[in-house]
C-alpha cells in the first residue's frame, strides 16, 4: 500500500461507527523501517494533532483506517515517542537516495507500507523527470532525515510495479526462523541437493533472486512436521498431519501447493 493510499482516510471508531477524523501524515521509525503512527485531524482542529499507533489499528483498508474506540488517540504533543519521531525529521519522500558510496541516484517520491504492521516495504526511486523504479527495503541501509542510503546493488535491483514487490517479499523466509534441530530431522534422512528437478528451460524460466527464495524455503521445510492435513485444490490429501518432510514430500507438494503454504501448516 502507498503512503498516498493512508493519507487522507477517513478514521472510524467501532465502539460508535463515527467518523473521528483523517489521516494527515506517517511517522516513520528510521531504526525500525516502519510506520510507527498515523497522525489524525480531529474537526476541532484548533487542540492539535492527535496520533495512535500503528499497531493499535484494528484495519487499513482502501477506504478507511478503523479503530477499536476514540479513547485510543492521544494528543501528539503528549506522546514523547511521537515527538521525538517529529523532531527526528525523516519522512523519506523527497529525500535523496545516496549509494554507500556516496553516489546520487535520484531521489524518493513515494513509499509502500505493509498495512498489516506498518513496515515499509519499498521506496520508489525517481529523477528530475521519471520514476526509475522501486527499491526493495532489503536494499535501504539507512533511513535519514535528508537521504536515504542505499546498496551499491540498489540500481540493478529495481522492481517495476507494486506486484512485483508483494511478489518478491512473499518469496521471502524471514531471517529470524529458527533452523530446524537433529531431533526435528530424525527419521527422514535429508537428500544433500534439495532442488527439485528441473529442465533447461524451467531453470531459465525463473530469475536467480526467485530461485535463491525457493531454494532457503525448501532448507528450512526440510525435516520438519506438519502440525494438519494438507489438500490440493481438488481437495486430494497430499501431506498427512504428523508427517515430517522430506525432499520427495517437497518434490510432490510443489506440483500442487506453493511452499509459502506449506510454511504455515510447520
Amino acid at each position: 500500500m502507498r503512503s498516498i493510499d493512508i493519507k487522507g482516510l477517513a478514521v472510524f471508531e467501532i465502539a460508535s461507527g463515527r467518523e473521528i477524523g483523517k489521516v494527515s501524515e506517517l511517522l516513520i521509525n528510521a531504526q525500525e523501517k516502519s510506520v510507527q503512527y498515523l497522525v489524525i485531524d480531529v474537526p476541532n482542529w484548533y487542540f492539535g494533532s492527535y496520533v495512535i499507533p500503528f499497531n493499535l489499528t484494528e484495519g487499513i483498508g482502501e477506504d478507511a483506517v478503523i479503530i477499536e474506540s476514540e479513547s485510543l488517540i492521544r494528543k501528539l504533543n503528549e506522546d514523547p515517542e511521537a515527538v521525538n519521531l517529529v523532531d527526528s525529521g525523516v519522512t523519506l519522500i523527497g529525500s535523496k537516495v545516496l549509494t554507500k558510496k556516496g553516489k546520487h541516484i535520484g531521489r524518493v517520491s513515494e513509499i509502500y507500507i505493509d498495512e498489516n504492521n506498518g513496515q515499509v516495504t519499498g521506496c520508489e526511486l525517481a529523477d528530475n523527470i521519471t520514476v526509475k523504479g522501486i527499491i526493495p527495503v532489503k536494499y535501504a541501509l539507512t533511513f535519514g532525515r535528508d537521504a536515504l542510503i542505499v546498496d551499491e546493488k540498489t540500481e540493478d535491483n529495481l522492481l517495476n510495479t507494486m506486484e512485483e514487490l508483494e511478489q518478491e517479499l512473499a518469496l521471502e523466509v524471514p531471517d529470524d526462523l529458527p533452523p530446524f534441530t537433529e531431533e526435528e530431522a530424525s527419521g527422514s534422512e535429508a537428500e544433500p541437493e534439495l532442488d527439485a528437478p528441473a529442465t533447461d528451460d524451467q531453470a531459465d524460466d525463473k530469475p536467480k533472486a526467485v530461485k535463491l527464495y525457493e531454494q532457503k524455503q525448501r532448507e528450512y521445510l526440510l525435516g520438519r512436521t506438519v502440525k494438519e492435513d494438507i489438500y490440493d485444490n481438488s481437495g486430494n490429501l497430499i501431506i498427512k498431519s504428523g508427517e515430517k518432510i522430506t525432499k520427495e514430500i517437497l518434490d510432490k507438494a510443489a506440483a500442487s501447493v506453493t511452499l509459502k503454504e506449506l510454511l504455515l501448516h510447520v
